[in-house]
């Protein structure tokens, strides 16, 4: 749980951000979707482990970093550095996907601890809505 915490403590707030973002994903694409959510959910970890947070921040949605109370992506970063600097590798693993309404999830393990990440379509891209711990 505490690396999940870190992992996501871009504003150094709890987990949270539940808001509706609009993209709807059709069966027939869902396939493609879930393969690119997987996709963005390893890249997510795999940019904080190289200390990349400029590439972190541009997979967060804008509704991520608006409920981080954060100004944008830049800021994101800065405070990403800041809170993270001391932060060791976290190993993960990346599991299933499935659809919940107009959003994406996929099932993580960071630490050997659960969590999940919430994906919505942002300007055609997905984007990482919210990290969370279970």
């Amino acid at each position: 749980m505490a690396r999940w915490t870190a992992v996501g403590a871009v504003a150094v707030v709890s987990l949270l951000g539940t808001l509706r973002i609009g993209g709807v994903f059709s069966a027939n694409s869902f396939a493609a979707t879930a393969a690119q959510a997987r996709s963005i959910a390893a890249e997510f970890f795999r940019s904080q482990n190289e200390r990349r947070y400029d590439e972190t921040c541009q997979l967060l949605s804008l509704g991520f970093i608006r409920s981080h109370a954060l100004r944008d992506r830049r800021t994101c970063a800065a405070v990403m550095h800041a809170v993270l600097i001391w932060s060791l590798k976290v190993e993960f693993r990346i599991g299933g996907v499935r659809r919940e309404g107009d959003r994406i999830v996929v099932q993580a393990v960071a630490d050997g601890a659960p969590g999940r990440i919430v994906l919505v379509r942002e300007d055609g891209s997905l984007r990482i809505l919210a990290v969370e711990g279970h």
